[in-house]
Order: C-alpha cells, then sequence, then structure tokens
C-alpha cells in the first residue's frame, strides 16, 4: 500500500521578491540576468544584486520556493499526500521553510548550513527572473532510508540543485529499489544546461519529462522537436514541452496533443507557474485521467496560480473539484 501519492525531492529555497520599477530593466539587477531566466549566483553577485534591487525594484514580499517544493505544496492543497526529501538551514530562513511547507510530511527534510534564498525579479509583464543562492542545498546527502521512504510513494518527482554533488545523489537516489513509483523530471534551466548527455540516467528512469521549449532546446542545442525525439528514443514515455503563451503540447511515441493555455484577467506572479502546473498534471495522473485531460488541468492550475504572489492562489480542493466537474475533463 502507498504511503503517499506524491514524493518531492528537489531543493528548498526561500523566494524573495521584487517588483521593478518603470522604466527599469531585468538586467539593471545583474547585467546576465534576462526575464524568464535564472542563474547561479556567487557571494559577490548577492551583494550587487540586493543593492540594485533596493534602488531600481520595491520589495513585494517573501514566500517558500523551490521547483519540487512549489510542486508538493499544491499537490497537498489540492487533497494528495505528500512528501518532501532536500535540505534547509539551521537558521531563522530554514524554520520559515519548514512552515511553508503546510501538509506536506517533513520528516526526510535536513538541517544544517544556512538555508538557500533566490531572488525573484519580475517585470512590469509579471515575468520573473530568478537569482539563486542555493546555500545547505548543496550539501545535501541521500542515504538508505530515504529511498526507503520514497519506495511505496505513486510518484516521485526530482528537479535540479544547483551542484554536481547533489545530481549525483539523485542518480544514485534512482538506482535504489524504488518498487512501481512513477519518475517525473522537471530539469529547469540549470540542469538543461548540462545537456542530454549529462541528464542520462535520470531521463531513462523518468515516465514523464516537464520542461519548456528554450530548456529542451538547450539540452542538445537544436530545436526542441529534434530533443523531444531523443529524449523518448532514451526511455521517457511521455515529454510536456512548456510554451508560456503558446501553451502546452504532450508528446509520446504515439501521439502529440497541444493545450492551450488558460486565460485570466490579470497576471501578478508568474514565478512558479511551471511548478503549478506539473502538479495539475500529476494530480490528473494520479487520478487516472487521459493524457489530453491531464494538461487541461494542469493548465488551469497554473493559471490560478499566477493571479498572486508566489503560493497565495494555489490550486486547492475547492478548486481541483470544480474543474473535475466541469466540461473540459474527460475522464478514461
Amino acid at each position: 500500500m502507498s504511503r503517499f501519492d506524491f514524493v518531492g525531492f528537489g531543493a528548498l529555497n526561500m523566494d524573495i521578491f521584487y517588483s521593478l520599477k518603470a522604466g527599469k530593466r531585468t538586467e539593471d539587477i545583474l547585467p546576465e540576468l534576462h526575464p524568464g531566466g535564472e542563474i547561479i549566483g556567487s557571494e559577490r553577485d548577492r551583494v550587487i544584486a540586493f543593492e540594485n534591487s533596493e534602488k531600481y525594484a520595491i520589495l513585494t514580499g517573501r514566500s517558500g520556493g523551490g521547483q519540487s517544493a512549489n510542486t508538493a505544496v499544491a499537490l497537498a492543497r489540492m487533497g494528495f499526500k505528500c512528501g518532501f526529501i532536500g535540505k534547509v538551514g539551521d537558521d531563522e530562513l530554514g524554520d520559515l521553510l519548514l512552515d511553508s511547507m503546510e501538509n506536506v510530511d517533513k520528516s526526510h527534510i535536513k538541517r544544517g548550513g544556512n538555508s538557500g534564498v533566490c531572488l525573484c525579479i519580475l517585470d512590469q509583464s509579471g515575468e520573473r527572473a530568478n537569482v539563486v543562492f542555493p546555500g545547505s542545498n548543496d550539501t545535501l546527502s541521500i542515504d538508505d532510508s530515504d529511498i526507503e521512504y520514497a519506495r511505496n510513494s505513486k510518484a516521485i518527482h526530482l528537479t535540479s540543485f544547483c551542484s554536481e554533488k547533489v545530481l549525483k545523489e539523485q542518480e544514485r537516489f534512482l538506482m535504489g529499489d524504488l518498487n512501481e513509483s512513477i519518475i517525473t523530471f522537471d530539469p529547469g534551466e540549470i540542469y538543461s544546461r548540462l545537456g542530454i548527455e549529462r541528464l542520462k540516467k535520470i531521463l531513462k528512469r523518468t515516465k514523464i519529462l516537464f520542461a519548456t521549449d528554450e530548456e529542451l532546446k538547450s539540452m542538445i542545442n537544436k530545436a526542441y522537436q529534434e530533443s523531444v525525439k531523443q529524449i523518448i528514443d532514451l526511455g521517457t514515455e511521455i515529454v510536456v514541452c512548456k510554451m508560456a503563451e503558446r501553451g502546452s503540447i504532450i508528446v509520446t511515441k504515439k501521439l502529440s496533443v497541444h493545450i492551450p493555455i488558460t486565460r485570466v484577467e490579470k497576471v501578478v506572479d508568474k514565478t512558479g507557474a511551471g511548478d503549478v502546473y506539473s502538479a495539475g498534471f500529476i494530480a490528473g495522473m494520479l487520478l487516472n485521467l487521459p493524457l489530453e485531460s491531464c494538461g487541461k488541468l494542469a493548465s488551469s492550475a497554473s493559471a490560478l496560480s499566477i493571479t498572486g504572489y508566489g503560493r497565495e492562489k494555489y490550486p486547492d480542493r475547492e478548486f481541483l473539484k470544480r474543474v473535475l466537474e466541469s466540461n473540459i475533463i474527460v475522464s478514461s
């Protein structure tokens, strides 16, 4: 019997949000930063980026973050039983990060060092750019108890860290006895830049890959369609390509389905929208919905999330009930 519906394995960061003042650009914070992008920051970058944020932007809040953490929180709010493997600092931010993982089992979140921080810069359209300062995330090690913890989960979702060391830990984790758990993977910009060869060990174990078209392009430096083909040839069963305003495409060996975006009246913050998309898709999968319905549920969940800052507008049980009763979802 499954202990969890979902176990996440990824970085845990405190997201600190700044909205750019009129006439200011993302590049004013750090020259190498661009809208929609994500970079790993040094300690020098940290000083410069926060100084420039105070000059060129307005502090709008902070929230627990991290790709897989966001997905876990969204799924837990929708009523699924969730656990998590990760690490936070032995500091005040670590306490806040643990508190932010509402209704998620935290027994395998380790502590030590300084917590990870992600500086999130929002432009006038709500598009975000991230500078990640990984902190204790980069010192995470797993052991057999973590594999035992996750092995009976219905789904296990891996997302990126900033260090090669923890990527190797994730590969070792996947070599363990995880029974029939479905492996899902969102490499994000950081892992995608490593290329398809470096990610082979994870991709071969992955059932569902979530990635943007730009991330797919960066994996092999070719059009995303060619990346999708190569990834499926490696053994990944389903590739979900997220394309922002153009919606998403679900691709398998046998089919390709386009899912249009769900429109909202006002976009507030796009941070974590892709993570909530993953949550919606995984929710559909756990409910045995057809792939197209999983995509529509994911699109609706993601759209709701961008109408508030951080996790303010994440989907919940009422959202899930409403969408499942609507005519956009077709049961299998």
